[in-house]
C-alpha cells in the first residue's frame, strides 16, 4: 500500500509541472521554435551531463558488474513484446502504413523524458543506474528494430537494418553521456569539482524542462481528432500491459534484485516515444496516428501510473 500511496505522490509532483507547461501552452508561450530548443536543450545538453553526473556519483565498479545483469531482462522482454505486437497487428487486421508504428508501441517507450522523471521521484536517486541499463537496451531496440518496421511498413527511405544511419541515430548525445560516465566510474576516475558542480546545475534542470516540454506538447494536441477506436486501444493495451508484463514474465526466470525490477516495470509502461511521429512522417508511414498515440499514451501514462504500481510493483516489493 505504501507504494501506491508514493506513486500518486511521485505521479502527481510530476503531474504539477506538466500542468505548468499545459497552461504555459495553451496561453501561447511556447512557439514551435521554442519547443525545439527546449527539446534539443534537454536532450543534447542537460540530459548528457545530468547522466555523467549521476552515473559517476552512484555507481562503484563493482555495481556496474551488478547492473549489467539487466539487459537481458530488458532486451528478451521487448523481444517477446515485438513478437507480440507483430501478431497482434496482423490478427486485427490493421491497416498498411499504422502496422509499423502500432507494433512498435508494444515494445519500446519514452524511457527518458518522462521515465526518468518519475523513476527518480518514485524510488530516488538510487535508481537511475537501472533506468540507463533500461534506456540503453531501448535506445538500441528502438533504432535497429522499430525503425526499420515503420520504414518497411511505410515503404519510403528503408534503410538496411544494419548501417552506418542505424549507427548514427543509437549513438546520440544522452547515449554518449552514459558512455562518459560509464568510463569514467569503470576507470575510478572523478571529474574536478567546479566542473562536477556547473554539470550538476545543468543537469538538473532536465526534469523540469521536460515536464514542461511535455505538457506544451499536449497543449498543442487536437483532441477533437482523436478518437478511442479499436486500432488507438489496442495501442494502449499494448503499451500500459503487454509491456510491463514482458518485465513481470522474464525477470524471475534469469533473477535480477527487486528494485531493478521495479525501475524495469515502470520504464516498460512509460508511453509511446516522443520521436516515433518524426520517424513515421520520415518513412512514408501514418504519423498523424503516430503522433495521436503519442499524445494519448502520454496523457493517460499519468492517470494509469498509479495503478500499474498497486498492481505490479508490490509483486516486487524488496
Amino acid at each position: 500500500m505504501d507504494i501506491v500511496l508514493h506513486a500518486f505522490e511521485g505521479v502527481f509532483t510530476v503531474s504539477l509541472m506538466v500542468l505548468a507547461g499545459y497552461y504555459l501552452g495553451s496561453h501561447h508561450w511556447f512557439s514551435e521554435e521554442s519547443l525545439n530548443l527546449i527539446s534539443k536543450l534537454i536532450t543534447k545538453i542537460c540530459l548528457p551531463l545530468y547522466m555523467i553526473v549521476n552515473l559517476t556519483e552512484t555507481l562503484t565498479h563493482d555495481t556496474v558488474i551488478q547492473m549489467s545483469s539487466g539487459l537481458p531482462v530488458a532486451v528478451s522482454s521487448m523481444i517477446i513484446c515485438f513478437i507480440i505486437g507483430q501478431l497482434a497487428v496482423r490478427v486485427a487486421k490493421i491497416p498498411k502504413g499504422r502496422r509499423g508504428v502500432l507494433a512498435a508501441v508494444f515494445f519500446v517507450t519514452n524511457t527518458i523524458l518522462i521515465g526518468l522523471p518519475l523513476s527518480t521521484e518514485l524510488f530516488g536517486t538510487k535508481c537511475i543506474p537501472f533506468v540507463l541499463v533500461y534506456y540503453m537496451a531501448n535506445t538500441v531496440v528502438f533504432w535497429v528494430v522499430a525503425a526499420h518496421i515503420i520504414a518497411v511498413d511505410g515503404t519510403e527511405n528503408v534503410p538496411p537494418l544494419f548501417s552506418v544511419q542505424t549507427l548514427k541515430h543509437i549513438v546520440n548525445p544522452p547515449l554518449a553521456g552514459f558512455a562518459i560516465g560509464f568510463t569514467l566510474v569503470m576507470l575510478e576516475l572523478h571529474l574536478p569539482h567546479p566542473l562536477l558542480v556547473s554539470f550538476k546545475y545543468m543537469g538538473n534542470m532536465t526534469t523540469p524542462l521536460a515536464m514542461l516540454f511535455i505538457g506544451a506538447v499536449v497543449s498543442n494536441a487536437d483532441w477533437s481528432k482523436i478518437h478511442f477506436d479499436r486500432q488507438i486501444l489496442l495501442a494502449l493495451f499494448g503499451r500500459f500491459v503487454v509491456c510491463p508484463l514482458g518485465i513481470i514474465l522474464m525477470a524471475p526466470v534469469i533473477g535480477i534484485p527487486p528494485l531493478m525490477t521495479q525501475v524495469f516495470t515502470i520504464q516498460a509502461a512509460m508511453p509511446a516515444p516522443s520521436v516515433l511521429p518524426v520517424l513515421a512522417k520520415n518513412y512514408g508511414a501514418d504519423y498523424e496516428y503516430a503522433a495521436t498515440l503519442t499524445v494519448v499514451t502520454t496523457v493517460l501514462a499519468v492517470v494509469v501510473m498509479p495503478f500499474i504500481c498497486g498492481l505490479f510493483l508490490n509483486l516486487f516489493a524488496a
